[in-house]
């Protein structure tokens, strides 16, 4: 099972100029040119171990992941606590390639990095780079192929001397890129997007699906961009940080998705009383496995419809907690969750249709995602009064919505503001009250 796209000869993408700071329209050619340089620019490294940092989404980042899948080169996705550590990882690559547009505080670690180690880590979204790229002298072809097996590994955030092997197969990606393109993308859709590459799977479940099919793309790297833009969507990918912004959404929409936390009830209620929305989808995926591997329909469905191809869904009786395989052999078995060439998840769930839909249950290890990383509840409580200073203690307790737990973190009055300020520093997904 082979997966193949291209980028459309009629694509056009409005976003920032990091050299006059406007926003311009980019083509086709645009994007063959930074994708060519890019490629170049990663096939004469020299660097053994390649890492890759996420900034806030921008098209050169888009560009530069598309260059670096094209390039065959194993790579380590590491992930900052918010406060882009990239320098107590070092020993685990060579070199870093920071993609994306980082914030004030970002920019200014990075520079210090340099600083004490100038080859250390290059820099992707620059002006300078802007310009070398958009005027390359190569084209790419802009075509793409998931179907070799190379390996991607990922930081252990809280061992921070380990990296994991994340997958085996390009396939895993591909997979769930074509899935996310048969079942929620129109080619004549716009695509407003911020959510950045940050988030493990929000590429395959949103950025490249929509690279590859659609029309008129718009990016914002920050919520200040937003404004001029929203209004021109019928399709939007939003998260729980947007929620917390208070982003607008336009009058109507086609398609809105959501993936990797629980859109419940009030979560459309949000949307929704903001939007006429024709279709809202609610993504399922895993570290192991991206989103799409299945969706529900939250205005007409609770339950999750299996739509990856590749990767097949099964429950481990004992327990009832969700498993998966492939159809291809031994994709899974290097990994080190692997039970018999199948990863077992914490997700409990019920099976329906014959297998092919199932609803969630619960959790058996309860978890909260910080800095786009899910987190056991005795390592969340430690790590957060770290980042915030509070030396009092944090309640974390959870409440039902829908049948499902969710966060909810509770603090002093006198640590509210500093609480709120961490949660929304590290992109805390749960509420915040006081004991």
């Amino acid at each position: 099972m082979d997966f193949r796209f291209a980028i459309r000869d009629d694509i056009n993408v409005r976003t920032k100029s990091l050299v006059d700071l406007e926003f311009k329209d980019y083509s086709k050619e645009d994007i063959g040119r930074a994708v060519a340089y890019y490629l170049d620019l990663i096939l004469n490294s020299k660097y053994e171990k390649i890492a890759v940092g996420f900034g806030n989404l921008s098209l050169l980042s888009v560009a530069f992941m598309l260059a670096l899948h094209k390039s065959g080169k194993e790579y380590t996705m590491v992930y900052h606590n918010g406060r882009h550590n990239y320098d107590e990882y070092s020993h685990l690559y060579s070199h870093l390639f920071f993609t994306g547009i980082p914030n004030d505080e970002g920019t200014a670690k990075l520079k210090e990095i340099i600083k004490t180690n100038p080859s250390s880590i290059t820099l992707t979204d620059t002006a300078a780079m802007e310009s070398s790229a958009f005027s390359y002298k190569k084209r790419d072809n802009l075509t793409f192929d998931y179907s070799k097996n190379k390996k991607v590994y990922i930081v252990n955030i809280v061992e921070t001397d380990k990296s994991s092997l994340l997958y085996t197969t390009e396939k895993i990606e591909g997979s769930s890129i074509d899935a996310a393109m048969k079942n929620y993308f129109h080619e004549d859709d716009y695509v407003v997007m911020m959510r950045p590459f940050s988030h493990v799977g929000v590429g395959t479940l949103s950025i490249y699906p929509a690279f590859f099919k659609v029309k008129n793309i718009s990016i914002c790297s920050f919520i200040s961009e937003w404004p001029s833009e929203y209004h021109k969507a019928t399709h939007i990918h939003i998260d729980k940080q947007m929620m917390n912004y208070g982003c607008d959404l336009p009058k109507k929409l086609r398609m809105l998705t959501s993936g990797g936390y629980n859109f419940n009830s009030e979560c459309v209620e949000y949307v929704t009383s903001r939007s006429d929305i024709e279709n809202i989808v609610d993504c399922f995926g895993t570290a192991k496995c991206p989103p799409p591997l299945a969706i529900r329909h939250t205005l007409t469905d609770t339950s999750f419809k299996w739509i990856n191809e590749f990767v097949t869904l099964s429950k481990k009786e004992t327990t009832n907690q969700l498993m998966f395989s492939s159809v291809d052999d031994n994709v899974f078995n290097e990994l080190k969750s692997s039970f018999k060439n199948s990863i077992v998840t914490d997700d409990i769930i019920e099976l329906h249709d014959n297998g092919r839909k199932f609803s969630l249950i619960g959790k058996l290890v309860l978890t909260i995602r910080m800095a786009h990383v899910l987190y056991e509840l005795t390592d969340f409580k430690r790590l957060f009064l770290e980042y915030s200073g509070i030396t009092t203690d944090i309640d974390v307790y959870f409440e039902y919505i829908d049948g499902l737990k969710n966060p909810i973190i509770a603090v002093n009055e006198e640590d509210y503001e500093v609480a709120a300020a961490t949660m929304s520093t590290f992109n805390v997904e749960a509420k915040l009250k006081l004991k």
